[in-house]
């Protein structure tokens, strides 16, 4: 299938829709699709005896990453208020 000039592409009317309804500015968009496909990986040295799995995950997400809360619970599969707990406990026990 050939796009001719000035003709959108199916992502782009897809895109275009989403951007209508969920009032998104396209970067924003890009940026999670890009997330969503490319996945995240942790590297193994964040894990530390300080830290819970949780609590570094969440903090390595949060401040390297720079994911949402809500971002992070979706891709680890919890509760939003347990990933801001999980970050908030992290960020104490860092202080220390």
């Amino acid at each position: 299938m050939s796009i001719k000039r000035g003709q959108k592409s199916d992502i782009d009317r897809v895109l275009a829709n989403v951007k209508r309804k969920h009032a998104l500015i396209e970067n924003e968009l890009r940026r999670l699709l890009k997330k969503e496909k490319e996945g995240v990986v942790l590297p193994v040295s964040i894990f530390n005896e300080r830290l819970g799995m949780l609590e570094a995950a969440s903090l390595y997400l949060k401040d390297e990453l720079k994911l949402s809360f809500n971002e992070i619970a979706r891709l680890l599969k919890r509760n939003y208020k347990t990933i801001w707990t999980s970050y908030n406990m992290a960020k104490k026990k860092n202080e220390k």
